[in-house]
């Protein structure tokens, strides 16, 4: 091993991209404009289409939650370090999703049992989100009854579980583990796109239609680690002109997912290009000219898991059990073209959605997170010095 030096000021910068903040705001930001415009009928105008397929934007949370977590491996990569392993991978996930994500489901699960009582259906619904296995049974998956957004976290338990797998066959045969993902879920797609009814929905969403997007996520962080350590200057409005050409075909592609009406065969029709345009959105927004407000985006983007699993689950419950902001009758105003309620229901659940989510991780997960963090020994995994870079 070289001799130790102070860390290099592009591997500082990347350690935690900026860009990738953006994007998880965007992502985030995009599902929640998709569930909102589903409660309040608030159309977009021209843009219409962009609201209609908001909810494409969870294939581009998978697609960074992949680049995150490998990252600081091709960042060791770029600097000609070997494989650092994944010692605790599996315990700081567990302790960075578990105490939001178990809070969710039992409130979910209790709110549900006082409105339509409690059955053999919502009991194994509580019990699968529990044990993070959401997504192996339709009761907790496409008939779930505690929060319909946590399908999501199941999706992302099995990936983790893979990871270190995963990570080490990118690390050490980068190509072949990408064919292989990409033809994984070419295989699955072929397949479940033949399901009907029931079977189709509860197919399409599962991890091996998402493969080929881990695969890119990873391809997306070796791509930022190799080249991080080289642009400079002019070179940062090269790729941030990449980032607004891979936002613009993006939303050429959901325009055109949009145009079949089928969203749910669209969505995994178009998978893969939709990914490939946000890919290079990724990366162009991580090594293009950075954006102003940085604290503010680092801000958003750590509350944003929180935000993700209550703002639909709240909307709902503000809308047809609390009835707010009030409105009588059995058919909501919404659908009686009252403009006026729409807007101010559109203000109430976005601010709710977003001091609920401010609340709940500085309340709840964050401090949880340290507590377990102290109870599983965690904190022996810290960032150490960095040997002298070779990525000049």
């Amino acid at each position: 091993m070289g001799a130790v030096t102070e860390t290099p000021a592009w591997r500082r910068e990347l350690a935690r991209p900026r860009g990738a903040d953006v994007f998880r705001v965007l992502a985030i930001g995009m599902v929640a404009a998709f569930h909102f415009w589903q409660q309040t009928w608030i159309g977009g105008g021209r843009l219409d289409y962009l609201l209609r397929t908001g909810c494409a934007w969870v294939d581009g949370m998978i697609l960074l939650s992949a680049f995150c977590l490998w990252l600081p491996h091709g960042l060791d990569a770029a600097e000609g370090r070997p494989f650092a392993g994944c010692a605790g991978f599996w315990r700081r996930r567990l302790v960075r999703l578990v105490p939001g994500y178990w809070l969710a489901t039992l409130v979910g699960g209790a709110a549900n049992a006082v409105q339509q009582g409690l059955d053999a259906h919502l009991v194994k619904d509580v019990l699968a989100h529990l044990l993070l296995i959401p997504t192996l049974f339709p009761e907790s998956y496409i008939w779930a009854r505690t929060n319909g957004a946590l399908w999501t976290v199941g999706v992302l338990v099995q990936f983790y579980l893979l990871f270190p797998l995963l990570a080490r066959a990118f690390r050490a045969r980068p190509a072949l583990t990408f064919l292989g993902l990409c033809a994984v879920q070419a295989g699955y797609t072929a397949w479940a796109l033949g399901l009907e009814d029931w079977r189709y929905s509860f197919a399409f969403n599962q991890l091996p239609a998402f493969a080929g997007v881990l695969a890119l996520g990873f391809a997306a962080a070796l791509a930022v680690a190799q080249l991080g350590c080289r642009v400079r200057g002019r070179g940062r409005w090269g790729f941030s002109a990449l980032a607004v050409g891979g936002l613009w075909a993006a939303a050429r592609v959901l325009r055109c997912m949009n145009d079949m009406g089928d969203i749910q065969h669209a969505q995994l029709i178009w998978r893969m290009p939709l990914i490939g345009c946000l890919t290079l959105a990724l990366i162009g927004l991580c090594l293009g000219v950075r954006l102003p407000g940085g604290r503010l985006w680092a801000f958003l983007s750590g509350i944003s898991f929180q935000y993700y699993m209550w703002h639909q689950w709240l909307a709902v419950q503000l809308k047809y059990h609390l009835r707010l902001p009030p409105w009588q009758g059995d058919t909501p105003p919404n659908q009686l073209g009252n403009t006026a309620w729409m807007w101010r229901y559109f203000a109430l659940i976005l601010a709710v959605s977003l001091a609920a989510a401010v609340l709940l991780t500085y309340g709840v997960e964050r401090p949880a997170a340290a507590r377990l963090r102290r109870l599983l020994g965690l904190e022996r995994f810290k960032t150490g010095q960095i040997p002298q870079n070779t990525c000049k």
